[in-house]
């Protein structure tokens, strides 16, 4: 996952995506991967919903795709088994490689994001 390339997706959504993206860019040079998959689900969230973004001018079919995309479902469901106790999920159970498994999931969730925002573009 390249940054810019976010990045610039970042850059053509409305003002309130694109702050919780700019905080995500700086979680991302941080390492610190529980809050990249927290706010790239929250921005996706937003950027589904906030009609000075691309939400304001995608047609139902590039939202639907979006939102209900493979890798959006994974997105949602990673972000929720973080922000929701749901009995432990990898890479938050003291283990030896929770760093790597929380790492590999945040750049998923970077791939996640991107890819959806590029189909909200179309």
């Amino acid at each position: 996952m390249k940054l810019a390339a976010l990045k610039a997706e970042l850059d053509r959504l409305g003002p309130h995506a694109n702050r919780l993206g700019q905080e995500l860019l700086v979680a991302a040079t941080e390492g610190q991967s529980a809050t990249v998959i927290i706010l790239a689900a929250a921005v996706l969230d937003v950027a589904l919903r906030e009609p000075s973004g691309p939400a304001g001018t995608a047609d139902g079919i590039s939202i639907a795709e979006a939102r209900d995309g493979r890798e959006a479902f994974w997105l949602r469901e990673r972000r929720n088994g973080i922000v929701h106790y749901e009995g432990g999920r990898g890479g938050l159970m003291g283990e030896d490689d929770d760093n790597a498994i929380l790492a590999q999931d945040a750049r998923r969730a970077l791939d996640a994001l991107t890819e959806a925002l590029v189909t909200l573009r179309y």
